[in-house]
């Protein structure tokens, strides 16, 4: 069940920081993370990356 739970938080937290979510401790709390280290730990372990580096990844390359 966590497993499941914490994927699903994994996925909208990769669609907010797509959308240009900006506070990593404001994504957290909503996503029902205890802290903001919580998120960035969870999604190294599900993604191999950190929240800042997918959502460098996530960005639109200038041109």
């Amino acid at each position: 069940l966590t497993r499941y739970r914490n994927r699903v938080r994994v996925g909208r937290a990769l669609d907010r920081l797509d959308a240009g979510e900006e506070s990593l401790a404001t994504l957290a709390a909503d996503l029902g993370f205890s802290d903001q280290a919580h998120l960035t730990r969870t999604m190294r372990h599900y993604l191999g990356h950190t929240p800042t580096a997918l959502r460098r990844l996530l960005a639109p390359e200038s041109l």
